[in-house]
């Protein structure tokens, strides 16, 4: 996982672990609420009963308060999350039932998980905690014996539920629409934050920061690695005979060669001015050769003569695993290019031996 990706999850846990001690602290709320309004009306139905549920409740809230970062953690937290608030809908649903039905105050309390849904869940989960609580209404309703509420004010209670779980729909929807958005921008500010400008390739801090990560990989994984590094020859020659421009136009063509002659695995990426890096995963120093011939020899047909290049070639060193033993055996073998002519390719084999032309 990249650092980016790395950060947007902990943001994540971060979120779900506050919207899970909000969620179970207002449960807690709602049972304590409950006692003190038994202790009120001591002479109501089933006392015994929702006594024993409420401070129940408050104990398993609060022991599920200690496990709450580890569930924020898990990539299940947001079932979870939905199941909990189903199933205590449900309980706080038995208590009105208990209490008298659809006429004792605890009604009130059926709402709660309907709002809480929509701080955090998903447009769907958000119509299943709404179409629970009307089946709540109507489960109340239908049990409730002679205490039965009036029709007109069955009607209101069901029209209170269905508006909040409504506008409940609405908010969750607009949420993860602004989600989406926030994190397409977030991806495009990133990837232009990595992104060199001109080439399309990545910039020498992004490019860096990659390789790291694909050696570590090789590492772990035991897989070949290889670093090309490429750089225009004469280039100062084509800025001062034909311009900026012209310079800026080699640049742009040597990224879009590379962009389009790698592999959707390999990396490209624009170190210097006029001097370029490619991550070969996976790829043996025979296989890097092949894929810097490549590269030349489309760019000697879409450019022609105007862009050389000059290109040295390295193979991961097990015996010195790191990106600065990599990048100076790469650039000993872009010298050795240099050296004996330009417009060549050079290698240098993991062994550390003398760099040798490639071709």
């Amino acid at each position: 996982m990249t650092q980016r990706g790395e950060g947007r999850e902990d943001l994540e846990v971060v979120f779900w672990l506050s919207h899970l001690r909000v969620g179970f602290g207002v449960f807690i709320g709602e049972a304590v609420a409950i006692i003190l309004y038994l202790r009120a009306s001591p002479d109501g139905l089933n006392r015994g009963a929702l006594t024993a549920i409420a401070v129940s409740s408050v104990f398993i809230g609060g022991l599920s308060l200690f496990g709450l970062r580890k569930i924020a953690q898990q990539p299940w937290r947001h079932g979870f999350s939905l199941s909990w608030s189903l199933g205590a809908g449900w309980a706080l649903a038995a208590c009105v039932r208990l209490d008298g039905g659809l006429k004792s105050p605890l009604t009130y309390l059926v709402l709660f998980p309907v709002i809480y849904a929509a701080l955090a869940f998903r447009p769907r989960a958000v119509v299943a905690c709404g179409v629970s609580a009307l089946l709540q209404v109507v489960a109340i309703r239908a049990t409730n014996g002679a205490n039965m509420v009036p029709g007109n004010t069955l009607f209101m209670i069901a029209a209170v539920v269905g508006g909040m779980s409504c506008l409940a729909v609405a908010a969750s929807v607009y949420r993860a629409q602004l989600q989406r958005s926030e994190a397409k921008l977030g991806d495009e500010l990133a990837a232009l934050a990595d992104t060199d400008g001109l080439t399309g390739c990545l910039n020498h801090r992004a490019f860096h920061e990659r390789l790291a990560v694909e050696i570590d990989r090789a590492v772990r994984h035991d897989r070949p690695l290889c670093l090309v590094v490429a750089d225009i020859d004469d280039f100062k020659a084509v800025n001062d005979n034909l311009g900026h421009p012209a310079g800026d136009d080699a640049l742009a063509t040597v990224g879009e060669t590379l962009r389009r002659e790698l592999r959707s695995t390999d990396v490209a990426g624009r170190v210097g001015g006029d001097e370029f890096g490619v991550i070969l995963g996976d790829t043996t120093l025979d296989g890097a050769e092949t894929q810097a011939r490549r590269i030349r020899d489309r760019l000697d047909r879409e450019a022609g003569a105007v862009v050389v290049l000059s290109i040295g070639v390295a193979a991961l060193d097990l015996a010195e695993p790191t990106a600065r033993r990599l990048c100076h055996d790469a650039d000993r073998a872009l010298y050795h290019v240099k050296r004996t002519g330009r417009r060549g390719i050079a290698a240098t084999p993991a062994s550390g031996m003398p760099a040798r032309l490639a071709g």
